[in-house]
């Protein structure tokens, strides 16, 4: 009898222990109306702007295999019956097409001219596939669609593609170093989706100076599978690496950016620091580590120096990468390009690869966060981009600094700028060469803003470089937009004589 009450004991004990396990482990039921065949819906949130999902396969000399799903998004008010995209490598196609300055074919292309391109393999919407044909010197994809779409519909567009990138020291091409060492830039590599402005596509294409990108801002996945001893520097955040055999995969990703842009080396040490939670990871051959580390530096202060100044870098990283360019340096959205040239004397004593990189970093806002058309009205970025620089040079070196940029790119340009017929408003295809451009529209914005400052004053420029960066932010701005904009600030100290002088006359 007492071994069936201790059994008995037991068993309510056990019993008790589960319910109360049960109830402190259990979710709560919580009681609802629902009959049981109700049916369940899931809300779906439709994409805010266009989604590019790239896989690139390196065969690690200068071919490419690509596929891209665009998942294209109605942002106009139109009924969209064709997409266009731009098709830059082309440029790179034949003789004709290559749009550099005589004089400059021997920088671009050191061991003689190189060829390449895009070829378009396959492309579907929605699973079905499309017939397509080739515009503009081949540098634009006409694609009529299956399925017209109206506003706000969305619609996946399938592309594979194949590239020969040229042996060339540009933002698309490739330099070989010593026996087996290689770098190769992928800057508008990709077929880009061209800007729909005022109900008609914009086709420039690219010219012999200046940068070609007008583009719209979008979200970025692209992954490149390459030979494991190759290392990918990319726009956006490295989510994950994947070796497999003897490849390895490095898949990138970041929203919000007007494009993608990359290097791959075999020749690649990095160098790494962290500024207001910003990661800034500089790529560099291991014979240039001195510029490597230099860049590094002068990056970390400019981010400082504009994010006080501008506002906040929204990204949580930064890449600068030594690579192939001849022009000097490159800016592409969370990405910059570098010549390797300066990171070799004299540029690294001479600040002319410390101007460059303040330059460029200045580009993530005026170029990446707000848009604008490079090719027409190149002087909207340029402008306050190369007063950027000159304003970094002032924020950290004090007076002596500022001083030592306006004696080295202001002074000595002033009498060519007034003596030039060019106006600083003007479209690239104007200018006649580089030192033209650089001084009617580099020099000329930094004479504008500090016009500006003098003006309005110090704080009154800050609040205006932080509000302009707030309404246009992510958007494109054009010129009659910009300044509808200053006037809109309604500083007293700007009367009409400060429009007329510089953008009337």
């Amino acid at each position: 009898m007492k071994r069936v009450i201790a059994f008995t004991v037991i068993i309510m004990i056990m019993f008790s222990m589960f319910l109360l396990l049960k109830n402190t482990f259990s979710p709560p039921m919580v009681e609802t109306e629902a009959e049981p065949d109700d049916e369940v819906y899931i809300t779906f949130e439709p994409p805010e702007r266009h989604i590019y999902d790239i896989k690139a396969h390196y065969d690690g000399k200068n071919k490419i295999r690509a596929e891209m799903d665009l998942t294209y998004v109605n942002n106009t008010e139109n009924i969209i019956d064709n997409l266009y995209f731009h098709l830059y490598p082309n440029m790179f196609s034949s003789s004709e097409h290559i749009p550099f300055f005589k004089e400059d074919l021997y920088r671009a292309f050191p061991q003689g001219i190189n060829y390449g391109g895009i070829k378009i393999d396959e492309i579907k919407q929605d699973g079905k596939n499309l017939t397509w044909s080739l515009a503009e010197d081949d540098q634009i994809l006409e694609l009529p669609l299956d399925s017209p779409m109206g506003t706000k519909d969305i619609s996946n567009i399938y592309i594979s593609f194949e590239l020969t990138v040229p042996k060339a020291r540009f933002r698309f091409g490739y330099q070989t170093f010593g026996k087996d060492k290689i770098t190769m830039s992928l800057g508008n590599w990709y077929p880009i989706l061209t800007v729909y402005k005022d109900g008609k596509w914009c086709f420039d294409k690219h010219y012999a100076i200046g940068d070609c990108t007008y583009s719209d801002i979008s979200d970025y996945t692209v992954s490149f599978t390459v030979p494991k001893d190759f290392t990918v520097a990319a726009s956006g955040v490295l989510e994950k690496t994947l070796l497999q055999s003897n490849q390895v995969t490095f898949i990138y990703s970041i929203d919000q950016i007007r494009e993608f842009a990359a290097t791959i080396s075999n020749n690649y040490q990095t160098a790494t620091e962290v500024i207001d939670g910003i990661k800034i990871t500089s790529y560099f051959h291991p014979e240039d580590k001195r510029g490597g580390f230099m860049v590094l530096n002068v990056a970390k202060y400019a981010l400082d120096i504009f994010n006080k100044a501008f506002g906040k870098y929204p990204y949580p990283e930064l890449r600068i990468a030594e690579a192939n360019y001849y022009p000097g340096g490159m800016e592409f959205s969370t990405f910059i390009m570098m010549d390797t040239t300066k990171y070799k004397e004299p540029h690294i004593s001479s600040t002319s690869l410390e101007r460059s990189t303040a330059h460029e970093v200045a580009h993530q806002w005026w170029y990446n966060l707000i848009g604008s058309d490079q090719i027409n009205e190149p002087w909207i970025d340029e402008g306050i981009t190369e007063f950027s620089t000159a304003y970094y040079f002032e924020k950290r070196y004090g007076q002596p600094g500022r001083e030592s940029y306006f004696g080295r790119q202001v002074d000595t340009t002033v009498d060519f700028i007034e003596n030039n017929p060019r106006h600083m408003l003007d479209p690239l295809p104007l200018f006649k060469n580089h030192r033209e451009y650089f001084a009617v529209v580099y020099v000329s914005g930094v004479l504008f803003y500090d016009d500006l400052r003098s003006q309005i004053g110090e704080e009154n420029l800050v609040d205006f470089f932080q509000s302009y960066l707030e309404t246009f932010k992510y958007k494109n701005v054009n010129l009659k937009e910009f300044e509808e904009f200053l006037r809109s600030k309604k500083y007293e100290a700007l009367d009409e004589s400060f429009y007329d002088r510089w953008f009337n006359s």
